[in-house]
């Protein structure tokens, strides 16, 4: 986490020092980003960044650390479910989160992307912000789900939340891709208004669902049909 003398830093410098590792770390993988090219692009003296982060991995858990308040802060600006809503509905609200952030913060998304999908350069810190945060946040849903009757009881809550993870890293980039939305057709929520756009996302919760619901009875009848 950035030491005292960063976060003692005035809000402009702090933030154009952050912008620019951003920019840094998302058109470079973690081996190639620079710490040289950050401090040379924000004016300060390399001396200076080691006052404000431990090394290179400390700014790039910070980053991270970054984008996850984002992306749990963008859940306030969708309509929330209501407190009687099922399982589904409460997932089908964070996956339309993952898209808007996808849509307002591209570079935090390739960040995380490469994070917890792709690169993947620290794997116990990747394993250890998942704990604390979405495997930990799927999982607990998941137990809900099935203490309410919403999921099966057969459903391996270990491999249900790796699906939903998957999906809450992914669908932000697949959404944009499939329905071909430039940057400056994608910057207001109402795109989720569109048909497509809706059939795209009940089609995921379709999926989804059905999966979780359906008995191990009817898996087992469709492979002993031959």
């Amino acid at each position: 986490m950035p030491k005292d003398t960063f976060n003692n830093l005035p809000e402009e410098k702090r933030n154009h020092i952050l912008e620019i590792a951003i920019h840094e770390f998302a058109a470079n993988p973690y081996d190639v980003a620079s710490i040289s090219n950050i401090v040379r692009k924000a004016g300060i003296a390399k001396g200076s960044f080691y006052q404000y982060f431990e090394d290179k991995k400390d700014l790039y858990r910070t980053l991270i650390e970054i984008s996850t308040d984002k992306k749990q802060a963008l859940l306030t600006e969708l309509p929330s479910p209501s407190p009687w809503s099922d399982l589904f509905n409460y997932l089908r609200w964070q996956f339309l989160s993952t898209v808007i952030f996808e849509i307002r913060y591209p570079d935090l998304s390739q960040i995380t992307f490469r994070a917890f999908v792709e690169e993947v350069p620290f794997p116990e810190m990747a394993e250890e912000l998942r704990r604390r945060g979405t495997t930990q946040f799927f999982k607990q849903m998941i137990a809900q789900g099935i203490n309410f009757g919403e999921v099966a009881v057969w459903v391996d809550s270990d491999v249900a939340a790796f699906l939903l993870e998957t999906v809450f890293y992914q669908f932000g980039k697949y959404f944009i891709k499939r329905l071909g939305l430039s940057e400056s057709s994608t910057l207001d929520i109402k795109i989720f208004e569109s048909e497509e756009a809706q059939q795209l996302i009940d089609n995921l919760m379709d999926i989804i669902e059905a999966g979780m619901k359906r008995s191990p009875k009817q898996r087992e009848d469709y492979f002993n049909k031959g």
